[in-house]
């Protein structure tokens, strides 16, 4: 899965390229680029020229590395900074996951105190009818996807307030097309060794695994 562009002409320095990410070497037209992954152009100069006439890019102001926010966004090379242009590439990186997840997801943490929720009849009253996915992580956490919302149940939260929490997993599965159980926590791991910087990875997970 995908979910960054970054174009440069001159070779990125102390960067070990990532697999999340598309690289593109040499010019590239912003305008033919898919919008929906977060793009860094390493390149003052070089992003100017290879976007001659986008009016977004011509009026960058060079003192702003965000250009278009969650979207577009550009760097020093590493021959017109050096020190910016390392450090540079790496907070991209480290944020990217949140460019790309957070305009995409709306996420709501189903607080039983704050939604006044007093019994599973109205947690299931709170939740869609159907929903498209659910994230069991280690008996902790549920997470369930539903076109672009993330709903979040923190189970040991029910457990506290008396709820049957089997019957609760129980009628939220039956609602679901498609569900994994992460008891264990290892698919959990597997993507925190990619994303180690990610805070937000256990609420966003679910989005790549229903992919």
């Amino acid at each position: 899965m995908k979910i960054a562009n970054i174009i440069y002409e001159e070779e990125l320095v102390n960067h070990t390229k990532v697999e999340y990410v598309n690289y593109y070497k040499g010019p590239q037209e912003y305008e033919k680029l898919d919008k929906t992954l977060p793009t860094l152009y390493v390149g003052w100069s070089f992003m100017k020229a290879s976007n001659p006439n986008n009016e977004i890019i011509k009026n960058a102001d060079i003192l702003k590395k965000k250009i278009v926010t969650n979207e577009l966004y550009w760097e020093c090379s590493f021959a017109e900074n050096k020190s910016a242009h390392v450090k540079g590439v790496e907070n991209f990186l480290n944020a990217v996951p949140q460019f790309y997840f957070a305009p995409k997801y709306s996420y709501i943490n189903l607080d039983p105190v704050f939604f006044q929720i007093v019994d599973t009849d109205g947690l299931m009253d709170v939740l869609p009818k159907e929903l498209d996915f659910q994230y069991n992580l280690k008996n902790e956490m549920v997470y369930l996807q539903k076109d672009g919302k993330i709903w979040g149940i923190n189970l040991k939260m029910y457990e506290f307030f008396k709820f049957n929490i089997p019957e609760m997993l129980a009628r939220i599965e039956s609602r679901c097309k498609n569900s994994k159980n992460d008891l264990d926590g290892n698919i959990y791991q597997s993507y925190y060794k990619i994303l180690p910087n990610f805070t937000l990875l256990k609420r966003y997970l679910i989005t790549i695994l229903s992919k």
